[in-house]
């Protein structure tokens, strides 16, 4: 039997760079591994058809970072079928937080005038690293710089007024894990318990010594979860409905 295709949906302003670790660690498992690269889409709706295009009606192993777990439930309120396995990395289910849509719309002010680096390493870097590597502050610092303003614009509006996703989540017949870290202050350990409470048969992941972007700070125990969690049944058993 085929072994299931696996698709990493990065978060905002990522792209494959920072999945370099658990790509390598997972082809060994999968020789079909592919980056959904997010850019110019401005809706949900927008993101999600991307990920459908490139699933090519074929079931897979999804594994969302951030914003990529909440584009991944879009996915699964109108394509279920087409997700066989789901892993939520540093990502949450809830609706947009009302007191976060002031902050986002001044970000996008600040980037569109020209402070998108300053706006990184100033508001954002703090959040995303426990501690703050200079490797690891280049990565997600290029990453943002090269994908730039008119890109964080389009996925800051994106995933503003969306739906809470949980009971999507919960209707999903696949194998779900939730991988965070402690020092999360962006997706919160508690929201993660939420998570893992109300989907009985995911497991959940808790990593020390780690903020936002667990990939990176954690990527040997990231990649060790992602491994276990795809080698069990990866064999492609499911089929469209």
């Amino acid at each position: 039997m085929p072994t299931l295709p696996i698709l990493i949906l990065p978060g905002t302003l990522c792209t494959g760079a920072m999945f370099s670790h658990q790509i390598t660690q997972l082809s060994q498992y999968s020789h079909q591994i592919s980056v959904v690269q997010f850019t110019d889409e401005a809706t949900l709706p927008e993101m999600a058809a991307s990920v459908i295009k490139a699933t090519g009606d074929q079931p897979c192993a999804i594994i969302g970072f951030s914003m990529g777990g909440i584009v991944a439930a879009q996915v699964a309120k109108t394509h279920p079928h087409l997700i066989a396995k789901l892993a939520l990395i540093n990502s949450n289910c809830h609706a947009d937080l009302p007191e976060r849509k002031a902050g986002r719309v001044e970000h996008i002010k600040q980037a569109n005038a020209g402070q998108l680096r300053l706006l990184i390493e100033n508001t954002f870097m703090p959040n995303y690293l426990h501690q703050q590597k200079a490797e690891y502050q280049k990565i997600i610092l290029d990453m943002a710089l090269s994908l730039g303003k008119k890109c964080f614009s389009a996925q800051a509006m994106a995933i503003e007024d969306r739906p809470d996703s949980l009971e999507v989540l919960q209707s999903l017949k696949a194998n779900i894990l939730i991988i965070s870290g402690l020092e999360d202050k962006i997706c919160p350990v508690k929201h993660q318990l939420m998570m893992h409470k109300a989907l009985p048969t995911s497991e959940l992941v808790l990593l020390e010594q780690c903020a936002h972007f667990s990939p990176l700070e954690q990527a040997e125990k990231v990649s060790q979860a992602l491994i276990q969690w795809y080698s069990l049944g990866s064999t492609q058993q499911h089929t469209p409905t």
